[in-house]
């Protein structure tokens, strides 16, 4: 999945949207089960803890925060005003428990009668008024680069807020989603708060948690598997086992030791999973950058292999003192020869000339296709002279040659490291100046640069 990051990319713009409409709309139901007194809509189940009137207030207002980040610069003003509401409802009620102080909101819009006796009927619970500050902070400062951070710190804080009060309600674990009835965070207000968490984040796509899910290097590929399954797996095993001791089936030991055991296969069965994508995903990546550094006609290296293939070459012959060559070539009239046979044709000269080419060079040599009809051989631990000789061997390979549809000849120029030729460019320049002399002077032949070398062989056909 090498472009899974492109391809969530879209689904990313779109689910802090839909995230927002969903968080809108649940607190709306509430909300309007407090004006028509519904007890189902102010509570999933009998017994369970209400959300109360302000909290689905200030859930509305966040979820239309969210949804209007995704638009225009006037629309995400009005999210701001809606998250700066969220805010005041979160801190007044906070303030109100810190200072034991009452701002009559707690039934400003309606008495919550099913509280009668409460110490703070209709007051949003500590964790709840916490989640609506928190996050209302975070809207506020979400399109403010300079405070990214803060937006991310406050989304991950009032997740695991949400996340732990989820558990205590799997679990039966009261202590963990508040104190008595009435204090305590209602599920549904627990649970719509993780999702706007997992928007919020969502809708920040250079937030790290975020780049890193996306990213298509193989931590992004570990995380997209690993965290549904770390956020998953634990309470639901854990639930389903503790649901089965409550019938009889087992004792509390005999729940833990399954419960570890069946954590134990899970984890080891999606390491091996992961670890043979993994091992997929790094050699489709090696495939891929086989690819982008070979030229696809001919199978030889293409000009960005070449370029980082004389760099490096480069860099070791200057600093160990060491010899290097450079061969350009040009197919001589190859255009002539396309006109005359097709360019299916011309690819086949191409690719026996590439062949060619290779059949003559070390194992320690570059042969690539840095043009049209023009290669080049880099030859480390080659001097001018062995360039040479090398070069006239290849001129006489491919005159003699009977695979192609008629003779064909080449040129060639060859260049070495000198002490005047500070950097590649100079080295590719050279070659190139060499090469023109030799078409300029009838093709078929080679030129190099700088004085021929007293160990060349007699009766070569070399023009300086």
């Amino acid at each position: 999945m090498t472009n899974a990051e492109d391809g969530l990319r879209p689904s990313l713009k779109l689910f802090p949207f839909v995230v927002g409409v969903i968080t809108a709309i649940v607190g709306i139901m509430v909300f309007a089960g407090w004006v028509w007194d519904v007890p189902a809509l102010k509570s999933i189940l009998p017994g369970f803890a209400t959300m109360k009137a302000n909290t689905s207030l200030g859930i509305a207002l966040l979820g239309v925060a969210l949804g209007l980040t995704q638009f225009g610069v006037v629309a995400r003003r009005v999210g701001k005003v809606a998250a700066a509401l969220a805010f005041t409802i979160g801190s007044v009620t906070l303030l109100e428990y810190v200072l034991g102080w009452d701002a009559s909101i707690d039934q400003l819009l309606f008495k919550d009668l099913q509280s009668f006796g409460d110490a703070f009927p209709g007051r949003p619970s500590h964790a709840t008024a916490f989640n609506l500050m928190i996050l209302g902070i975070g809207l506020l400062f979400a399109d403010a680069r300079a405070y990214r951070r803060l937006t991310t710190a406050m989304t991950i804080i009032a997740s695991l807020v949400s996340w732990v009060a989820l558990n205590g309600y799997v679990f039966g674990a009261q202590a963990l989603y508040g104190i008595g009835l009435y204090s305590s965070i209602a599920l549904h207000t627990a649970a719509i708060f993780f999702l706007f968490c997992m928007g919020l984040l969502a809708a920040q796509p250079q937030c790290s948690p975020t780049r890193l899910v996306l990213s298509k290097s193989t931590g992004g590929t570990l995380s997209r598997w690993l965290l549904p399954f770390a956020l998953l797996a634990p309470p639901v095993l854990g639930w389903l086992f503790r649901h089965i001791e409550t019938l009889g089936a087992y004792h509390e030991e005999f729940g833990w030791a399954l419960y570890s055991v069946a954590s134990s296969v899970g984890s080891a069965g999606l390491i091996i999973f992961l670890a043979r994508r993994v091992i997929a995903i790094d050699a489709e990546r090696a495939r891929a950058t086989e690819l982008s550094r070979h030229d696809s006609l001919t199978g030889l290296a293409n000009r960005r292999a070449f370029d980082d293939f004389i760099l490096e070459n480069f860099r070791l012959a200057r600093r160990h003192a060491r010899p290097l060559a450079l061969l350009m070539l040009d197919i001589d009239h190859f255009k002539h020869y396309n006109d005359t046979f097709g360019h299916p044709a011309g690819d086949e000269a191409l690719r026996i000339t590439a062949r060619l080419l290779s059949i003559h060079a070390r194992e320690t040599d570059l042969v690539a296709r840095i043009g049209g009809e023009e290669f080049a051989i880099v030859l480390p631990e080659t001097d001018i002279a062995g360039a040479l000789l090398l070069a006239e061997r290849i001129r006489e390979e491919v005159e003699q040659s009977a695979s192609y549809r008629r003779q064909v000849t080449v040129s060639i120029g060859a260049a070495g490291l000198t002490g005047d030729v500070e950097d590649t460019v100079r080295l590719i320049k050279d070659c190139d100046a060499a090469l023109y002399r030799a078409k300029a002077r009838g093709r078929n032949r080679l030129s190099w640069s700088g004085e021929p070398s007293t160990a060349i062989k007699p009766g070569i056909n070399f023009q300086v």
